[in-house]
């Protein structure tokens, strides 16, 4: 055999060497791709992390404002109560109501309480 190629090897060897320099190109174009999506990912988990750290750590912080504003409302309500007179007791339930230290459902349920108070009853703690 010669040496020299024939047409058909030289047709074939050109189409071989630009399949090869398209699966190059190919490869080159889906390593940048996967460069950027590793970047990607790089950013987002972090975020990803801290929004379900901060998250819990604010919704627990709003129940514990809210658990200490009804402790406060509660011991204020008992306080105020501490009377060993019905009408006194209503006096101070009033004062705190209208002075906006109890609020929400707290100075809801504690009007209606004062509204269908029969004068002379109610509700009382035995003075210390």
């Amino acid at each position: 055999m010669s040496e020299i190629p024939t047409e058909w090897e030289r047709y074939k060897f050109e189409t071989e060497a630009g399949l090869r320099e398209r699966e190059v190109k190919i490869s080159h174009d889906r390593l940048i791709i996967e460069g950027r999506r590793n970047v990607m990912l790089g950013m987002l988990v972090p975020i990803v992390v801290a929004l379900m750290t901060a998250v819990p750590a604010y919704i627990n912080s709003i129940n514990q404002q809210n658990l200490q504003q009804s402790t406060f409302e509660a011991n204020l309500i008992t306080e105020s109560v501490r009377t060993g007179d019905p009408d006194q007791a209503a006096t101070n339930l009033k004062f705190l109501v209208e002075a906006g230290l109890l609020s929400g459902k707290t100075a809801d349920r504690v009007g209606r309480y004062l509204e269908t108070r029969v004068p002379g009853e109610g509700r009382v703690l035995p003075a210390d």
